[in-house]
């Protein structure tokens, strides 16, 4: 064969294959071309949520936006609120608060998810898909006053005041009491937080409110505990002195219709307070360096003697007890008890198991303190004082004895020594 033939075969062989390559080619673009415009009307530009993508856990593949709204509003969407407590039911519903979700726009968002300006960017959103899922959260929205007023209302409804049981006593010694009542108060802050991170979750089960608790100091079994005279005592006073009645009554009144509870302490300045004219005090003799002299307050240390002798009676626990420099004219030796502002106090302490109350009653000339409680802690008790001398002063050392129901002494308690200096003249 000529080597013109040969090459006339060559080039024909070499021509049918470049045809035959470009038909391929353009058939093969034909065929991408299908497949783009099949991707692209059905899976990217077209009216539907692309594959694989939910909303708060609610699979929206493949819908429209009105069929993803319908779907999600079935799953989710606001509802009423129920609060519990007790046997009470509260409720607030959406339209309390002004409670929506922003439903449209998060399915605008999951619907152009793969419909975003980079053709690019769609198709690597696309692929992903088909990997995994994408989740869209749905926000919510109320009016904040409108919720935290609902909440007030309710607390209103469930709040109690927490009161402590009282204890009247008459000036004749007649006892009555009022009931203790449990306190409660709806724990405002947490119910809102409650509410809100239920709003957020997308959870409406009903909640149970959490309210506190205030148990009274004072129950009503404790006031019905005082039920009789544990001691008394009374002193008497001239009525000409102004004055010195006027503190009297003052001190008596701060003095008294106190419930004092198992382990309290009773301080008499506490309660009668500063010795000045703001709460009512006068001017009366006072002893002011060993002799008397006109103060403010001139009377009271009476009152604190009183009571001294009615808490001995009653077996109750002396804290603090000063004798004053001079012998008194109202008591005998050692039962005297002297206070003084912001210095020298009387106290005294209930060690019982139960409450005992303070009365103090200021009559025309006379004072009485008494001191009640249960009569489980009543005493046989007698006071005895031995009177003595120290280097020439009056002096003296209090007991107390009690005794058993024949009138034997079971026990010798010591309780204060006092020394009296002589008056200045």
């Amino acid at each position: 064969m000529s080597k013109e033939k040969k090459s006339s075969r060559s080039y024909r062989l070499k021509e049918n294959k470049r045809k035959t390559s470009i038909i391929s080619s353009i058939g093969l673009i034909f065929i991408l071309g299908i497949m783009i415009n099949y991707f692209n009307k059905n899976c990217i530009y077209n009216d539907k949520i692309a594959k694989n993508i939910y909303i708060e856990n609610v699979d929206v593949s493949n819908m429209t936006k009105e069929e993803a709204i319908k779907v999600v509003d079935e799953n989710i969407s606001p509802r009423d609120i129920n609060l519990l407590y007790e046997d009470k039911s509260y409720k607030i519903s959406p339209n309390d608060i002004d409670l929506t979700y922003d439903t449209k726009n998060v399915i605008d968002k999951a619907y152009n998810y793969t419909k975003t300006d980079s053709y690019i960017e769609n198709i690597k959103r696309y692929l992903s898909l088909r990997k995994d899922k994408k989740e869209f959260n749905i926000n919510s929205n109320y009016n904040e006053a409108k919720l935290s007023e609902k909440i007030q209302n309710i607390s209103k409804d469930i709040n109690v005041d927490m009161i402590n049981a009282k204890v009247y006593i008459s000036n004749y010694g007649g006892i009555s009491t009022s009931p203790s009542t449990i306190g409660k108060e709806l724990d405002i802050a947490n119910t809102k937080d409650v509410i809100l991170n239920n709003i957020k979750n997308k959870n409406y089960s009903d909640i149970n409110l959490k309210v506190n608790i205030k148990k009274p100091h004072v129950k009503t079994e404790d006031a019905k505990s005082v039920n009789t005279l544990l001691g008394e005592f009374t002193t008497k006073f001239s009525t000409s002195l102004t004055g010195r009645v006027q503190n009297i009554r003052v001190a008596g009144n701060k003095s008294s219709d106190v419930l004092l509870m198992p382990g309290e302490e009773y301080s008499y300045n506490e309660y009668t307070g500063v010795r000045n004219k703001a709460n009512g005090y006068k001017d009366a003799p006072v002893i002011i360096n060993g002799k008397l002299e006109d103060g403010l307050g001139g009377g009271v240390c009476q009152v604190s003697t009183t009571l001294y002798n009615a808490v001995l009676e009653s077996g109750l626990k002396l804290i603090s007890i000063t004798n004053h420099s001079l012998l008194s004219t109202y008591v005998p030796i050692g039962r005297d008890a002297m206070v003084n502002d912001g210095g020298t106090d009387f106290r005294f302490k209930n060690q019982y198991n139960h409450p005992v109350y303070v009365k103090t009653v200021v009559g025309n000339g006379t004072l009485t303190c008494r001191i009640y409680g249960n009569d489980s802690d009543k005493k046989n008790i007698e006071i005895y004082v031995e009177a003595f001398k120290q280097n020439g002063l009056d002096a003296s050392k209090t007991y107390r004895k009690y005794k058993d129901s024949n009138g034997n002494v079971i026990d010798t308690e010591y309780i204060h020594k006092s020394v009296y200096k002589k008056p200045n003249k």
